[in-house]
């Protein structure tokens, strides 16, 4: 009966032994560290994917020619380019910073060096999205910006914008009897 127990508690340390390794080299997902990326990152589409989204899918209420549209891909492209690099940068100095933390040879001025350089290229991550959200608005005539914050006002407000009719309460009934059918 002790050999069983015995022989199922080493099981059990060796699986957790040897999946420790695996915690850490999958970026610390598994530790709770790898959802912090994912949410100042943006994922891979950034600030600026998101922008160009939102433009884009109000290109005819907006009025944007094809010249703009264009330029704002050129963007946001860029902007995901530079973002994309940076945060492969922060990903490896978060990755550099973990492996001096457990360096017992590593000295603490280097370590924080090595927070201050994280966080530093965090900044860089969010100042480029923001460098981009704003090259993306100057890209647009002074009527499109209005016209850009009203559709933002009414989306915000869940109000009727003058390009979207408003249904009635008849043809909203139609629509629903069909789509039961």
């Amino acid at each position: 009966m002790h050999t069983r127990l015995a022989l199922g508690f080493a099981i059990a340390l060796g699986s957790a032994l040897l999946a420790m390794p695996t915690a850490w080299a999958d970026g610390g997902f598994r530790c709770g560290q790898g959802h912090a990326m994912a949410h100042h990152g943006h994922g891979q589409t950034g600030v600026a994917g998101h922008v160009l989204r939102r433009l884009l899918s109000h290109e005819e209420e907006i009025g944007l020619s094809d010249e703009q549209a264009a330029k704002l891909r050129s963007v946001a492209l860029d902007a995901d380019r530079s973002a994309i690099r940076a945060s492969a940068d922060r990903m490896v100095s978060e990755r550099e910073l973990r492996a001096m933390m457990w360096d017992a040879k590593a000295e603490m001025p280097a370590i924080e060096a090595k927070v201050k350089e994280a966080e530093s290229l965090e900044a860089a991550v969010r100042i480029i999205g923001i460098r981009a959200h704003r090259q993306m608005i100057a890209v647009l005539t002074p009527e499109q910006q209005t016209k850009l914050k009203t559709l933002r006002h009414a989306s915000r407000h869940h109000e009727r914008t003058p390009a979207q009719p408003e249904r009635s309460q008849q043809s909203g009934l139609q629509e629903s009897a069909t789509s039961a059918s």
